[in-house]
């Protein structure tokens, strides 16, 4: 159409520039007769004779076509054009019209333009409530209309609609808002942004009212509306309103939307995009460290030189020492050993600055040396509380490692540290197997090799296992780490002659050239007698860079330790009489729709024989390891990462004899929401079908 092109010559650039006009209570209003423009969609504008200049222009006729333009100038901000032709043989006239960008027989040519948004093709409706022309010249005089433009543009799609006056005394509803879109940045996902507002102000000669606030587009579960003062409001020109948004960072990546109004213009709603990214920083991802000593009472570390009295409470320093980090911790991995208490008793560890809760950490007869695992959310100040129940008892601190907490300083901060990845429990060494050659002798390590059949198998940098010593021949206690190098001098776990003793540990890895090329932990009897040791792998941790091939790891989500199981009174199941399994369901106080493993510390009571227990997700199948090895009639203790299934369910079996069991959680493993590629029930154990195997020679070696 040759009209088109005669429209082009009139277009030039403007910068785009939209300033929202003030709101001024009680102002005088348009009076008629009106010349205005109103546009909203992917504009935001109000304009009158207060703020802009008006044209309408009819086209000479051209092969038979009536056409005009009508021009809204908001001098040196924002200008606008609206290009309209009807039908070859037709004239404009009342009534409502289909268009398109070029018209045709049937469709109106209409063009909706700001000189720097241009659309390649559009749909639209232009409806006509009055028209006067000049019978002599057939010049427009007075035009009132809405229009609707869907815009099909090289830049997506988007649309534009409201009103046009030009000397006329039609009444028209309008309104503006500021701004016309809600940037919330970038957001950790599971936080929440700041609260960003809105202002919408009545422009037009006839009251605007607005009616039920929404939030509505691709990803409206990312926003909230906070606070809404519009909802069932009728405004006069210069009065606004306001409404209030929250964004909740829920998925990886952009996270767009829109706030709809409903209203009584013409199109009856304006809407307010929103616009937030979600980021995956290092919330709850892990840094191992090589065991550093927080505190050992014997020796006046970290507390007074003196065993802590029962019914006492010590107050551990743990932030900005050893290593770990002054701030932004939410929890730490601790070794935690007693040793020569004057009476039976137990520990309980927790965050500092809340009430103590109603869990134990470490149980203990008196005069016995042990230790358990224990990790703990970070407290105020940076401290951790030991409380012990009974006696007086020397208690020994290690450090492994620590979890990372929200950065609210530097919320796009990337991970610093690994996320956690639960797998099907398998065993990765039993030296009760005749192929290994018998039990370490004293002050001998094996080099234990694993391995994923992964390219990125060197992206691993710790690995959580079960390490139990087997009827020892002598006391001592046996030490974890990396394999290089000399062990530190901390301890994993402590055992008597002719015990069976277990002890979670979370053990950095390394490289391991002599064990096939595959990364590998090390560990070493460090007594004078042999011992049988066996290492039962639950999970691991990469390093937190993207590139891990393995998807969804897990991030761990601090708790105050919160008793789920006590088979004693009946809490979460009840005491076993006898060899079986029982399934307990965690409570929504500690797990959710996202939970994947609890941090747990499992505890078996007073056990008529000797036994053990193990404990798995729902759904999965029984293990072939051991979470807790027990001995006739004592209280033993052994942390525990339990993988949950469907409904947050797990497994607890039991091999022999009556006992009983305590279970206290103190975190969870998480998956991000955002972050799933499938539903929990069917990718509960990772890495999915990246199975352990054990290939791979164990070195055995003597210390020197």
């Amino acid at each position: 159409m040759r009209l088109l092109r005669k429209f082009g010559v009139l277009l030039g650039t403007v910068a785009l520039a939209v300033t929202a006009l003030p709101a001024v209570a009680n102002a005088a209003g348009p009076t008629a007769p009106y010349d205005a423009f109103t546009i909203g969609g992917r504009w935001n504008s109000s304009l009158d004779p207060s703020n802009a200049t008006f044209g309408l222009h009819r086209y000479n006729p051209i092969d038979g076509f009536d056409a005009f333009w009508f021009g809204a100038d908001q001098s040196g901000q924002h200008s606008f054009q609206v290009s309209m032709s009807a039908p070859a043989g037709q004239t404009f006239g009342i009534g409502s019209f289909p268009t398109t960008l070029r018209g045709d027989a049937t469709h109106y040519a209409m063009a909706v333009s700001d000189f720097a948004v241009q659309c390649t093709d559009s749909t639209g409706l232009l409806t006509v409530y009055a028209l006067t022309r000049d019978p002599a010249t057939q010049d427009v005089t007075s035009f009132a209309a809405s229009y609707y433009e869907a815009c099909h543009g090289s830049s997506g799609e988007s649309e534009s609609y409201g009103e046009i006056r030009w000397h006329s005394d039609k009444a028209y509803v309008g309104g503006a808002q500021s701004p016309n879109y809600l940037n919330f940045d970038t957001v950790d996902l599971g936080h929440s942004s700041q609260v960003q507002t809105v202002t919408i102000t009545s422009t037009g000669s006839s009251a605007l009212e607005l009616g039920a606030a929404s939030i509505g587009g691709a990803m409206p579960a990312a926003y909230t509306i906070s606070a809404n003062t519009c909802t069932g409001t009728m405004l006069v020109y210069g009065q606004s309103c306001t409404i209030s948004v929250k964004g909740q960072s829920v998925a990886a990546g952009a996270q767009p939307a829109f706030l709809q109004v409903l209203d009584n213009t013409t199109f009856g709603k304006r809407q307010i995009g929103l616009g937030m990214t979600g980021h995956l920083g290092a919330e709850g991802t892990y840094r191992p460290m090589d065991p550093v000593r927080l505190l050992d009472t014997r020796e006046g570390n970290g507390a007074p030189k003196a065993p802590l009295g029962g019914g006492q409470t010590l107050h551990l320093q743990v932030t900005g020492r050893g290593g770990v980090p002054s701030s932004k911790i939410s929890a730490v991995v601790l070794n935690v050993t007693v040793t020569a208490p004057t009476s039976a008793g137990y520990l309980t560890v927790y965050p500092a600055g809340v009430t103590r809760p109603t869990a134990s950490s470490l149980n203990f007869p008196a005069g016995w040396t042990g230790a358990n695992s224990v990790t703990v959310p970070v407290g105020t100040n940076g401290q951790v509380d030991i409380f012990n129940a009974a006696g007086n008892v020397h208690v020994i601190a290690d450090v492994l490692g620590y979890y990372n907490a929200y950065d609210d300083t530097h919320p796009q901060v990337q991970a610093s540290g690994g996320q956690y990845y639960p797998t099907q429990p398998v065993r990765l060494l039993d030296s009760r197997d005749p192929a290994f050659g018998g039990p370490l002798a004293p002050f001998e390590y094996v080099r234990i090799p694993f391995n994923y059949t992964s390219k990125d198998n060197f992206k691993i940098q710790a690995l959580a296992v079960n390490i139990t010593a087997v009827n020892p021949t002598m006391g001592g206690y046996v030490t974890a780490w990396n394999g290089v190098g000399s062990p530190p001098t901390a301890s994993t776990l402590n055992f008597t002659k002719g015990s069976v003793v277990p002890n979670f540990a979370i053990v950095p890895t390394t490289w391991c050239s002599e064990c096939g090329g595959y990364m590998s932990i090390g560990v070493a009897n460090l007594s004078g007698g042999s011992t049988h040791i066996v290492v039962d792998i639950f999970g691991f941790y990469d390093d937190g860079q993207p590139t891990l091939e393995i998807p969804n790891g897990l991030r761990f989500h601090p708790l105050t330790p919160t008793r789920i199981v006590d088979t004693r009174d009946g809490l979460g199941a009840s005491t076993f009489t006898g060899a079986g399994t029982k399934t307990v369901a965690a409570p929504a106080t500690v797990a959710g729709d996202n939970t994947y493993a609890l941090v747990s510390n499992v505890t078996g009571v007073d056990p008529a024989n000797s036994t053990y227990l193990s404990l798995w997700a729902t759904g999965k199948s029984q293990p072939t390891v051991s979470n807790l090895n027990l001995t006739p009639h004592e209280v033993r203790p052994n942390a525990a990462f339990v993988n949950v299934g469907p409904g947050n369910k797990f497994n607890m079996f039991n091999a022999a004899w009556k006992v009983d069991v305590v279970i206290d959680v103190s975190g969870t493993f998480e998956l991000e929401p955002g972050t799933a590629t499938s539903a929990q029930s069917s990718s509960l154990d990772r890495p999915g079908p990246l199975q352990i195997s054990t290939a791979g020679t164990p070195q055995r070696l003597t210390l020197r």
